[in-house]
């Protein structure tokens, strides 16, 4: 399991060790929305929002 957190080091979400989102989905979002930078705990690399959001163009 890999956490991610904020700059203050608040967790928003869980997500597998593959990247698989399984908790926070809604912090996920209005923090991505609020421009906060994330960061995951164990690394503390920048977390790639892209990988959870897919956008269709539809």
């Amino acid at each position: 399991m890999k956490v991610i957190v904020d700059e203050t080091g608040e967790i928003i979400a869980i997500a597998t060790d593959d990247h698989i989102l399984i908790g926070g989905h809604h912090r996920l979002a209005v923090a991505g929305s609020m421009g906060k930078r994330l960061f995951w705990r164990d690394t503390g690399e920048p977390v790639e929002l892209d990988h959870f959001f897919k956008h269709c163009g539809r």
